[in-house]
């Protein structure tokens, strides 16, 4: 647990919204997932309430299970479509969405639920993948750029998600008539030996996972023998030690 809180952690992932937060405000972050960054947003709301929501139950119970080992009594978490929000109007002070919004075929809907559960002045941070900013270093970098060509259209064949939704953000939130949006972009780099290794181990465990592999022989995207070959591919770039991955997130900040 204490790798996966680290790996995804709000200090790395929701750094753009923690100057914002005030120990007694009412938090909800859509899409929580298995809370890894809603547990930095609890410590940062001490006297306040954090709500997480999400559709995978799965998830939400791993979530409950590591706010409980570290004494969040302050979050909780629950099913519900970020589509259609469970919560009165200008409920929440503050709103948070990572990496949902590009799951959604229809993210202006969840957009709009932003801003009807949140407060006159209230705010909502949101981030979301661009893959077209995608950063490779290192001597051999074939086999990675296959590999996210791949995934990009599974996402897109399978509707997975929209591998390219950062740059759409600012238009949703101008579009849903919040008050103030401002948009940027931010790297998550993985620069050294350990995160280029682990990074790579996560990769690798991808290409040889029986879901990716039925998903992409079944779409006629790639065959199971040439995942095995990125598999490898992956392990000999992690071993390079000119390896550089960087993965850029666009964020938005939207008030009310």
């Amino acid at each position: 647990m204490e790798a996966a809180l680290k790996a995804r952690s709000a200090d790395i992932y929701a750094d753009f919204l923690l100057p914002f937060l005030r120990p007694n405000m009412m938090v909800l972050d859509c899409g929580c997932g298995k809370a890894t960054i809603t547990l930095g947003l609890a410590q940062a709301v001490p006297g306040g309430r954090i709500i997480g929501v999400d559709l995978d139950k799965g998830c939400l119970a791993t979530a409950r299970g590591h706010a409980n080992l570290l004494g969040r009594e302050n979050l909780s978490c629950t099913v519900a479509d970020g589509r259609r929000l469970p919560f009165s109007d200008e409920t929440f002070d503050t709103v948070f969405c990572h990496s949902m919004l590009e799951t959604l075929g229809d993210p202006e809907n969840a957009v709009a639920e932003f801003r009807r559960i949140t407060k006159h002045n209230g705010l909502v941070g949101a981030a979301s993948v661009e893959y077209s900013g995608v950063i490779f270093g290192g001597k051999k970098t074939d086999g990675p750029v296959r590999f996210y060509e791949i995934r990009q259209q599974v996402w897109r064949d399978l509707q997975v998600a929209e591998p390219n939704m950062g740059r759409r953000l600012r238009g949703l939130f101008e579009e849903a008539g919040f008050r103030q949006v401002e948009a940027s972009a931010a790297y998550i780099s993985y620069g050294t030996t350990d995160r280029v290794c682990s990074f790579a181990h996560d990769r690798v465990a991808e290409c040889r996972d029986p879901e990716l592999q039925a998903a992409v022989t079944r779409a006629g995207i790639a065959s199971i023998d040439e995942l095995g070959h990125l598999a490898a591919a992956w392990n000999e770039w992690s071993e390079d030690r000119s390896a550089f991955f960087a993965f850029p997130w666009c964020r938005v900040l939207a008030w009310r």
